[in-house]
This record gives structure tokens, C-alpha cells and sequence, in this order.
């Protein structure tokens, strides 16, 4: 049994954190792939997953039970709005991952739409104060 990341996982048993390492993971590999050098920051449990020259990247995954679509939303809690971060990645993962996008830090918050915990949107209760944004608005990951 994993024990939770912080008061913030939302997964029973930190289960959402295997995920999330697992897409550190894979995106450690893309980046690989694109022979771009790169410092793994995951287990520093601080705003970011990794710098690639002096660009910082915080790599947010969303499990789902279906498949994600362009009009579904990349979601950043509201308390790392003001943390040091350029880049936020954002995958989906089914049953793998899906890579919708990325975007910088200021252009997400700039275009965000502000939820508040307990809120009722689209059928679904926010579990906390967040930034959201369709996956159709952030960049392609070959940009």
C-alpha cells in the first residue's frame, strides 16, 4: 500500500501517484527519444518534474476510464498557481497514455478557468480550488 503524496491526492492508497511517476517516466523517455538533455527533479516533491536547459516542466496526468477528447480539461490546482514553473505538460491515461499538450505556465493561467472546491460543473464536483482549460487550447506536443 502506497501512502498519499500529500492531503492533495485524490486516489485511495496514493494510487494516483504510481501514475503519475509512470508519466514522468514516459516523458523522461520522449525527451530521450528527442535527444534533449534533461534533469529528472520528480523526487524533489517540489513544483516541478524537470528542467531542460533552464526551462522548468511540471507534468500533470489524469486517469480516466475513457479515452480523453480535445474538449475535455487540463487541470492545475489553484495553490501552485504562484510556484516557480514554465511549462506544464498535461497526459491522459486509459489504459496508456495519451499526450495532450503542453503550455507555458503565464498563458495557462492567463486563459484558465478559475473552479472553486465543491463547485458542480459539467455533472462533476470539484475536489478543489483549480485552473482548467480544454486540452484543444494547449500546444502539440511535436511544437
Amino acid at each position: 500500500m502506497t501512502k498519499p503524496y500529500n492531503r492533495f491526492t485524490i486516489r485511495e492508497n496514493g494510487e494516483g501517484q504510481l501514475i503519475g511517476r509512470a508519466a514522468e517516466q514516459e516523458f523522461s523517455d520522449i525527451l530521450i527519444q528527442k535527444s534533449l538533455v534533461h534533469e529528472y527533479l520528480g523526487p524533489a516533491k517540489g513544483p516541478v518534474d524537470f528542467k531542460v536547459g533552464e526551462v522548468t516542466i511540471d507534468v500533470k496526468v489524469k486517469e480516466r476510464n475513457v479515452p480523453a477528447e480535445q474538449h475535455y480539461e487540463a487541470h492545475v490546482d489553484l495553490r501552485l498557481q504562484k510556484k516557480d514553473c514554465h511549462v506544464y505538460v498535461f497526459a491522459s491515461f486509459c489504459h496508456d497514455f495519451e499526450w495532450m499538450g503542453w503550455i507555458s505556465k503565464k498563458k495557462f493561467w492567463e486563459q484558465a478557468v478559475i473552479v472553486q472546491r465543491g463547485q458542480l460543473r459539467d455533472g462533476f464536483t470539484e475536489k478543489e480550488d483549480a485552473g482548467k482549460l480544454p486540452y484543444s487550447a494547449l500546444f502539440p506536443m511535436e511544437q
